[in-house]
């Protein structure tokens, strides 16, 4: 009787066994892929039998959203470096992990935030992008933390279908592996600003190449001489008082006025033997904004000889100056006439649209303007947005000829702000001065334009001008 129990028990493992294996069609794969392996004969043979299983396993899932505090690499307060379990091949992996700049040091995370995260997003499959982001924005959890978890779980999909994260960024844009653009760095030298030090209220300086086909490998290096004479001549001049790397990475100092500033880069330039214009182009980062304020239209008293101003905004460029704005679009001519300056960003406040629109008909024949808020008649500065579903998004609509893509103020050195730039051809990227973990941002450029083929972002530098009496927009080539 023991006898038969134990041979009717493995009769019945094995017709489980055998059911088993054809529910899940076991035998008709195997039988394919042995066949496919003989016909191949690779010198691997259970590497390309893994591979070839590994197309019928079943997709990595969530398993759990982790964080920790890390303090931050520009100011005196925390960030949370998220991190990314999945399931996959019946085991739990920690995958990816991400840690987000920030624009201001109010930004407050909270590591309560990752519970209703984790509840949302358990179980749901790592691929899923488009559902995961939605899951994320409808949670309304702190941007910093939606951003980060929205980046570990595209850096996770990357990393399970054995790409890069630009290689996965090209076909979100194109569709397929296309060829890799080199976009025009923004490099920041010389801060001032209207929180700064001194009486000047333009915020920034920077340079950029004077080709277009400028390639990272050899063109950083020159820039970065004009970076390192500007700080040699500031120590020299400010003994008393040495500039400090800004947040943006550029080289901060007092000084009572923005041509201070152009001066202060001529000089390094001449002791370099290169002439701007020539050698490279000048950027103003006016940030009017910070040194904006409006009042009833006609107010005040005109200069004699002058029209009184009908405009409503008024800016003191100049700490105490205040001005409308037919006096800073004259400066900012002036400078564009005298000083090289290749383009300006956020020359005026982005409601005042009658100065924008003057401005464009005074410079726009050999200036680019940009505004960080959407603004007519200039060219768009973007972020990385809440999730990277939006952040891809946002820059399929712009016009990437005419756009900047800018890191955040306190950049914590994530690099696929570098790789969105490549795949979505972007003209134009911001990512600081040639300091700390901002460098990182520009070397991922160089080691893709060293390991594959690329191509510039520009044809041309695209100034526009706008038609006086007709107000018609037009581009020159």
């Amino acid at each position: 009787t023991l006898l038969y129990t134990i041979k009717f028990e493995l009769m019945d493992e094995k017709e489980l066994a055998v059911t088993y294996i054809q529910e899940n069609k076991i035998d008709l794969i195997l039988q394919e892929k042995l066949n496919c392996l003989y016909k191949t004969k690779p010198n691997n043979v259970f590497g390309f039998l893994s591979h070839e299983l590994q197309k019928f396993a079943v997709e990595p899932t969530i398993k759990m959203v982790s964080g920790y505090l890390t303090k931050s690499l520009h100011h005196n307060t925390s960030q949370v470096m998220i991190e990314l379990s999945c399931e996959n091949n019946n085991q739990t992996e920690v995958t990816e992990n991400a840690l987000i700049g920030c624009c201001n040091t109010e930004n407050v995370v909270n590591l309560d935030d990752l519970k209703p995260i984790n509840q949302s997003l358990c179980g749901i499959k790592v691929f899923n992008q488009d559902e995961v982001d939605d899951k994320l924005k409808s949670l309304e959890k702190s941007s910093d933390i939606t951003l980060a978890v929205s980046l570990s779980v595209f850096k996770s999909k990357a990393q399970f279908q054995k790409k890069s994260v630009l290689h996965l960024l090209q076909e979100c844009f194109n569709g397929s592996n296309t060829e890799v653009k080199r976009p025009i760095p923004i490099i920041p030298i010389v801060n001032g600003g209207k929180h700064g030090p001194g009486k000047n209220n333009v915020l920034t300086l920077a340079i950029c190449p004077n080709e277009l086909n400028f390639e990272y490998c050899t063109g950083l290096s020159l820039l970065e001489k004009i970076y390192c004479k500007v700080e040699d001549i500031l120590k020299k001049k400010y003994p008393n008082n040495l500039p400090h790397v800004s947040p943006n990475g550029g080289l901060s100092f007092g000084c009572d006025k923005p041509e201070l500033m152009i001066e202060i880069i001529k000089e390094a330039a001449t002791e370099l033997e290169l002439t701007p214009g020539t050698d490279f182009h000048l950027i103003v980062d006016f940030s009017a904004s910070d040194f904006h304020t409006e009042v009833i239209p006609g107010q005040g008293s005109a200069k004699k000889g002058q029209t009184q101003s009908t405009s409503r905004h008024r800016y003191d460029w100049i700490e105490g100056q205040v001005k409308p704005t037919e006096d800073l679009c004259d400066f900012i001519e002036g400078l564009v006439e005298n000083d090289s300056i290749i383009a300006v960003i956020d020359p005026l406040h982005h409601e005042d649209t009658e100065g924008y629109q003057a401005l464009t008909q005074k410079v726009g024949h050999k200036c680019l303007l940009f505004s960080r808020t959407p603004t007519a008649n200039a060219g768009s500065i973007l972020k990385l947005s809440n999730t990277v579903t939006d952040t891809i998004s946002q820059l399929k609509n712009a016009d990437m000829s005419s756009t900047i893509l800018e890191a955040a103020t306190f950049e914590e050195g994530e690099t696929i702000l570098a790789d969105l730039a490549m795949a979505s051809g972007c003209g134009f990227v911001m990512f600081g001065g040639l300091r700390g973990v901002r460098v990182k941002l520009y070397n991922e450029i160089m080691k893709v334009e060293q390991m594959s083929s690329t191509s510039p972002a520009l044809s041309s530098w695209g100034f526009k001008e706008v038609a006086e009496e007709e107000g018609a927009e037009g581009e020159n080539q």
